[in-house]
């Protein structure tokens, strides 16, 4: 009887851990990894945003531990650098932008591992003479890289009527345990800043281009289904000494059959101090609030920014409380991020009336 129980509590571990890497791997290869501060991630959500900011370089580091009570998650890192290229040297306040994304994602206990490299190109555009509508369009491409670890994982033939033993044969085909794949986005952006305390910027872009194939097997098929984002955020003043202020942010993306829908906000709060030296008035931000991802989950957030006269800093937390069936099922699937971001700041007396204009959107 006692090794009745003991065979009973082995399998009911093992078709736990099973369909959480089924649930697991099924959602890695039907959907991209997500972010729940996404507006840190800007190359990510969309080319075209590509250099474009108030500054003269931007680096933004993201991690993401989701799902960590099913097997072993997801657990993503995200790291970008982009600048902008002839900012205030072209025509009519026109310029371009450079920069490289890198973003890493493991999940469950065999580690399929995602690693993507690309670089990105923009091109921005003023749409007026008094550098308040602006356009820009934006292109990415890169190589990037699925791998498995087989030597991680069981299958029912290595039951030995005990319990599982790697030793023995698996009888799987899976042929290819590293691969990689050329893929390519392309996007577009219209933005509308009529002074530093107040934007709008809209988007639309798409990922996977032509739908590369992901198969792990030589000669099989199995197209990575193109994404379709839609994006929309704002900054408005809420009163007349601009140091309260809301940032509505709305995300869908469709990729597939999985549709994605993130809205919210965060309410920002400016704090000032003068230097005791160079009396130069240093600014700080604490901002807080939150949003809702459709029949997933309640994201709860919050941001600290600190500005001196030649850089930023933004540090931002958020929360993923989730509300799904998996979460139901689980009991808890959860998810916890954390941003750095990092921007270098055009002095203000070199500062051009598109500097003046342009958000830090970090």
């Amino acid at each position: 009887m006692q090794r009745i129980d003991q065979i009973l509590r082995e399998f009911g571990r093992r078709f736990l851990a099973v369909a959480a890497g089924c649930l697991l791997t099924g959602s890695l290869v039907a959907q991209d990894v997500h972010f729940s501060q996404w507006q840190t991630t800007p190359m990510r959500i969309n080319p075209a945003m590509t250099g474009v900011f108030d500054g003269t370089v931007r680096f933004s580091n993201n991690y993401r531990s989701q799902w960590s009570s099913l097997g072993k998650g997801y657990k993503t890192i995200h790291a970008s650098l982009d600048a902008p290229i002839g900012k205030g040297k072209l025509n009519n306040g026109s310029f371009f932008g450079g920069g490289l994304l890198v973003i890493q994602d493991k999940a469950g206990s065999a580690e399929l591992t995602s690693t993507y490299i690309e670089g990105s190109l923009s091109y921005t555009m003023a749409m007026d003479d008094a550098g308040d509508h602006w356009f820009s369009l934006g292109f990415q491409g890169g190589l990037n890289q699925l791998s498995l670890d087989l030597t991680k994982t069981t299958w029912d033939a290595q039951w030995n009527g005990d319990k599982f033993d790697p030793a023995l044969p698996s009888m799987e085909s899976i042929q290819l345990q590293q691969f990689a794949y050329l893929d390519f986005h392309a996007g577009f952006m219209y933005y509308f800043v009529p002074n530093e305390y107040n934007a709008f910027n809209a988007g639309a872009s798409m990922a996977h281009i032509g739908s590369p194939n992901i198969s792990y097997f030589v000669d099989g098929e199995d197209a990575l289904p193109s994404r379709y984002t839609i994006h929309s955020s704002g900054l408005l003043s809420m009163n007349r000494d601009n140091f309260l202020f809301f940032e509505p942010r709305l995300l869908g993306q469709l990729q597939g059959k999985q549709l994605e829908v993130v809205g919210g906000g965060l309410l920002r709060n400016k704090l000032q101090f003068k230097s005791r030296y160079t009396n130069f008035r240093k600014e700080m931000y604490f901002s807080f609030g939150g949003y809702y991802r459709f029949k997933d989950a309640i994201i709860a957030a919050a941001r600290f920014e600190f500005k001196s006269q030649k850089s930023a800093f933004g540090l931002g937390i958020s929360y993923d409380f989730g509300t799904s069936r998996l979460a139901r099922l689980a009991g808890s699937a959860n998810s916890f991020e954390i941003n750095l971001s990092i921007a270098g700041l055009v002095p203000r007396g070199q500062r051009g009336s598109q500097f003046n204009k342009m958000p830090l959107f970090f």
